[in-house]
């Protein structure tokens, strides 16, 4: 019998796991997703049932935030233009900002992916190239650390110069 006390994880062992799981996250979540990771994949990232849930939770919640922390836009602004186009249209909604370059070296955290939804659910690539990684419905310590992680990160971000030109 599972112990409530434990946080449940569901493992993710590749694309269609974690699109699965993505979504799952976006359909609960109420009120802010802040999303970290080193590289786009845009099987996931430009999927179109993720961009249509994206747009679907902001059209059904105006104040709904998403806060992405990607990498420079030049690595996969053209893998991704999905993404950039909803991005242009929901500029209130989504915010996106690139971390500085010199954090990257110092966390070995920062290899890996992950995303937290209002502060109770978790999903966490600990491969973002193969979405490799696990899914916590559930608050847990990981997810506060990391959740701490991006906050640190977020404050030192900055908007990515090639998407400013676009007025994102």
């Amino acid at each position: 019998m599972a112990n409530p006390d434990e946080p449940s994880l569901i493992p993710l062992a590749g694309l269609d796991d974690g699109r699965r799981a993505f979504l799952e996250l976006l359909d609960g979540m109420r009120r802010t997703l802040h999303l970290y990771t080193p590289l786009m994949r845009p099987e996931l990232y430009n999927d179109v049932d993720v961009l249509a849930a994206i747009r679907n939770r902001v059209v059904s919640q105006p104040k709904i935030r998403f806060h992405l922390l990607l990498p420079p836009a030049r690595e996969w602004r053209s893998d991704c233009p999905g993404l950039v186009r909803l991005t242009e249209r929901l500029t209130t909604a989504l915010i996106l900002r690139t971390p500085t370059r010199e954090e990257a070296p110092d966390r070995p955290e920062l290899g890996q992916a992950f995303a937290i939804a209002d502060e109770r659910a978790l999903l966490r690539f600990s491969d973002p190239r193969r979405l490799v990684g696990g899914y916590e419905p559930q608050p847990s310590e990981r997810m506060k650390e990391l959740r701490e992680l991006f906050r640190a990160l977020w404050e030192r971000a900055q908007p990515d110069p090639d998407l400013r030109r676009l007025g994102i």
